[in-house]
């Protein structure tokens, strides 16, 4: 305890500083007094000034990345069970696309992968060895297609190839419908074809190839416990198939168009079935009107010769279960 004669100390000496004694401050500071500045009423949003701008920033890097630009079909596209999305992307139609969030988040993820593991494969003093274990987005061409105007090749990046293990390895990254759906039905014939493609673009460069892979990773959960792994030995036929059933559709509709031009074209492709399934592009298409809010009745009629080829066509691969 500080004494009398003790205090008349230290008030001297803190008037000889000009100095106010701590000693002396005993006044209680409230809650209220230590905030100095108002706080906003979260009752009471305010409008959003900056969100417009940074909303717009972000969507024009989706809508400015490469796999929303792509127009040549690739290998995740061939294996659709839609003879209609599949014919109007192989004829070049205009697409409605909106700017898909989920995408981007899948594409986020392919993006950290893709810096993760070549980060794993020995150096040496030779970064540029060949026959390393790990390679990301390896660009391959796993055929041709050819038509009235030409013709290109089909191509396509693996996200991950093993080499060691020469297996090829997909990342998709879904939400809990496909995981339940996968873990009840399988893969759906689109992934299976685009696994074979990939087997079929490294067959063509002579580089080993014994096992497809596609992994589903969650994307709404905390972790990987939920993810589903598929693994099964590279096959080619789904991939064949697939090529094969695009060259044939690009042969018929040219000799639609050679026969009666591109409008009695476009109308057979409009005659074509849709996803028995699912199919992302079903529904963005210019002939797409399930109200039938534009139909014409002047609307040029398909010859019955053309209506007979349909038939032809498989949505679905012979062996797929």
């Amino acid at each position: 305890m500080t004494s009398k004669k003790d205090q008349a100390q230290i008030l001297a000496v803190a008037k000889a500083r000009n100095d106010k004694p701590a000693i002396l401050q005993t006044k209680t500071v409230t809650d209220q007094e230590q905030h100095t500045y108002p706080f906003p009423d979260t009752n009471q949003p305010q409008e959003p000034r900056l969100w417009p701008e940074i909303r717009t920033i972000i969507e024009t890097s989706i809508r400015d990345n490469p796999r929303s630009k792509q127009v040549e079909l690739g290998p995740s596209e061939l294996g659709t069970d839609s003879l209609h999305t599949l014919a109007a992307k192989l004829a070049g139609w205009p697409q409605r696309q909106t700017v898909g969030w989920l995408p981007y988040i899948g594409t986020a993820v392919h993006a950290q992968f893709e810096q993760l593991f070549p980060a794993l494969n020995p150096q040496g003093f030779d970064d540029k060895k060949k026959g390393k274990r790990f390679e990301t987005e390896k660009r391959v061409t796993v055929g041709h297609l050819y038509g009235l105007y030409g013709g290109y090749d089909v191509s396509g990046s693996i996200d991950l190839y093993d080499r060691q293990n020469a297996t090829t390895i997909d990342w998709k990254i879904v939400g809990p419908t496909t995981l339940r759906n996968v873990k009840a039905n399988g893969i759906s014939q689109q992934y299976a074809v685009q696994a074979s493609l990939y087997g079929l673009g490294l067959a063509n460069e002579e580089q080993p190839i014994e096992r497809s892979a596609i992994y589903f990773l969650p994307r709404n959960a905390i972790s990987l416990d939920t993810a589903l792994p598929w693994e099964t030995a590279f096959d080619p036929k789904p991939g064949r198939w697939a090529l094969a059933r695009a060259q044939l559709i690009v042969n018929l509709m040219d000799i639609i168009e050679q026969a009666d031009g591109p409008d009695i074209r476009d109308q057979w492709i409009s005659l074509l079935p849709a996803s028995p399934t699912h199919d992302f592009s079903d529904g963005t298409w210019p002939d797409d009107d399930p109200l039938e809010l534009n139909e014409d009745d002047n609307q040029t009629v398909v010859p019955d010769k053309w209506k007979q080829l349909i038939p032809l066509l498989e949505a679905t691969y012979p062996n797929n279960k």
